[in-house]
Parts: structure tokens; sequence; C-alpha cells
């Protein structure tokens, strides 16, 4: 019984990175969707791809989090796993940082205005032809963009899996 007690405490690291991003996965993308259905910001094609990094990581965590103790061994290795997934989206969340302030260009630069929407741009974008180019900033709080706090948000992410698995490893270690 002891042991088993042991083993529970060293998997809580690991089950409290599950959930977090978990519940991170599901406000962002619900706050993406949101902004989009009904605030009017259409994404462009990098802002489309920085969603998958949540997609990804939320599936992976919610699954982990349901099978529990089938899959204990593995949870605490799922943990880099995530945080690879984090650093993925962060990568891509600094590109498209780098977009928008012109540092670097990309394939899909326009002129940096989002006018008014026409009939046109919305069946592009109903028929999967985005027509917002990726250095127009749509939205910004302080003068950081959505793909600015989503940089922020997967760095915190990817520093908190960080220190979780190496908690959950020391514990495990001391078992």
């Amino acid at each position: 019984m002891i042991d088993r007690l042991k083993h529970r405490i060293a998997a809580a690291p690991a089950q409290a990175g599950f959930a977090l991003v978990a519940l991170l996965a599901a406000l962002s993308l619900g706050g993406a969707w949101y902004l989009q259905l009904v605030g009017g910001l259409f994404p462009c094609p990098l802002c489309l791809e920085q969603r998958w990094p949540w997609y990804i990581g939320g599936v992976v965590a919610v699954a982990l989090l349901v099978l529990g103790e089938r899959v204990r061994s593995w949870n605490i290795w799922a943990l880099p796993v995530l945080a690879l997934t984090m650093a993925w989206g962060a990568w891509r969340a600094l590109y498209h940082v780098g977009v928008e302030h012109h540092w670097w260009g990309s394939s899909c630069t326009g002129g940096g205005n989002v006018g008014p929407i026409s009939i046109e741009d919305l069946e592009n974008l109903t028929q999967g032809t985005v027509g917002v180019p990726c250095d127009a900033i749509q939205w910004d709080f302080l003068g950081i963009t959505l793909a600015g706090f989503n940089l922020a948000i997967s760095l915190a992410v990817v520093a908190v899996l960080a220190y979780l698995f190496w908690r959950a490893r020391s514990l495990a270690r001391a078992e």
C-alpha cells in the first residue's frame, strides 16, 4: 500500500501537467474560435497553423487524464512530449510575430491593412482560401498581438511542463 501511495505522489506532477495542457488548450482554442466566429477576426494561414499544437496537446492530455492509472508508466515521459509539442507552438507563434512586425517575410504577407470584408472574401474563407494576410494585425492589447499572447502562453507551458517533469523524475527516484 505504501508503494502504491508513493507512485501516486510521483504521478501527481504528470497529472497536473496534463490538466494544465487540457485546460489551456480548451481556453486557447475556445478563445480563437470565439474571436473568429463571434468577433469577426478571420485567421490567416499562420494563425490556423498555431492552433495545431493546442489541438494535439489537448487531445493527448485529455487521453492521458482519462486513461490515468492504465498508462502510468507513460505519464512521466508524456510530459516532455507535451513540452515539445508546446515548444513547436511557441516556435510557430514566434515566426508569426516576426511576420507581423516585418522582421522577416512570409509567403502570405499582404499590404498589412485589413479593410471591410467583402462577399468575395467571405466566399474565399468558406471555401478554404483565406484572404487575410499574415502580416495584418487585426487585434492587439498594449502592442501584443494574438500571436504574441500565444507565444507567451506556449513558453510558460513549456517551462511548467519542464519543471513538472523534473519534479516527477525526482519523486520517482526517491521511491
